[in-house]
């Protein structure tokens, strides 16, 4: 059994985001790149259920890196990701944190 405080209940819901088709973009990233039905990726699942191991989050975690343009870390805040949406969370907050994002049509 964990002894460990957790951070607050899991949240249920996708992080809001200030480009909610960013959303759908990591969505999509993680399906291709994670080999993950896109269905089974929602706010609720963690990346044990849908079966991704550290290589496989390594992989989403370049997707990301290439296919949006920006670094992501692995720091603290995206390896304590209870389930996607706090992953995700963890994505996109380094992602402000960096350089801007390229939307689809910009070049």
């Amino acid at each position: 059994m964990n002894d460990e405080p957790t951070a607050g209940p899991l949240p249920t819901s996708w992080p809001e985001l200030s480009d909610p088709s960013l959303l759908d973009r990591i969505i999509d990233i993680i399906a291709e790149d994670g080999n993950v039905e896109r269905d089974a990726i929602t706010p609720e699942a963690t990346l044990e259920t849908l079966g991704l191991e550290s290589m496989d989050v390594v992989m989403v975690l370049m997707g990301v890196e290439e296919k949006l343009d920006v670094y992501v870390p692995m720091d603290t805040d995206l390896a304590a990701a209870r389930n996607l949406s706090e992953f995700i969370g963890s994505i996109t907050k380094a992602m402000e944190s960096n350089l801007p994002v390229r939307t689809a049509g910009q070049e």
